[in-house]
């Protein structure tokens, strides 16, 4: 009887020592938290369309920072993903269940045409993680398509008149 007690205990210790330890999973955010967002972006791919060179100021590998506020209802500035003076509108916004789809109308200054841009990733309740795909529509010379990595993260509340957007580079 005492061996059957020992042999229990044994195998009881053994079970318990081959459970994994649970893994915590960061929960998926249903929206985005409103304030003033810092993104850090990179180009990862530009290439000429048209075969002439492309009409933007961005290099293959370029980075740089960009300033931009998420309204309390989630709704996120053009300017956060827009190049550096572009004026764009945001059509089909989806930002839920810790995914975001947007499409960007983009106006250039001095350019006639459109700049579109396709952002598409996810995010947590105050990050978020996309890739922007630009592809151009210029009436003149200098057509191109590019892609980009965006990593935004909140720095704090949005300053009372945001109208526009901080770019560095």
């Amino acid at each position: 009887m005492r061996n059957v007690i020992i042999a229990a205990g044994a195998a009881m210790l053994l079970s318990a020592c081959s459970e994994e330890a649970p893994v915590q999973e960061e929960k998926t955010a249903t929206s985005l938290a409103g304030g003033q967002y810092e993104a850090s972006w990179k180009v990862g791919s530009l290439q000429s369309v048209d075969k002439t060179t492309p009409a933007t100021n961005l290099k293959q590998d370029a980075s740089g920072t960009t300033l931009a506020c998420i309204a309390a209802d989630g709704t996120i500035d053009p300017a956060l993903f827009a190049e550096d003076g572009d004026s764009c509108t945001a059509k089909n916004p989806y930002v839920r269940n810790g995914r975001i789809g947007l499409d960007l109308t983009c106006q250039r200054e001095g350019t006639s045409g459109e700049v579109r841009q396709s952002v598409s990733g996810s995010f947590k309740a105050d990050t978020l993680d996309a890739e922007v795909s630009t592809t151009t529509y210029l009436s003149g010379a200098g057509d191109y398509a590019m892609t980009r990595t965006v990593k935004a993260k909140r720095v704090g509340e949005c300053p009372p008149a945001t109208e526009s957007a901080e770019k560095t580079s």
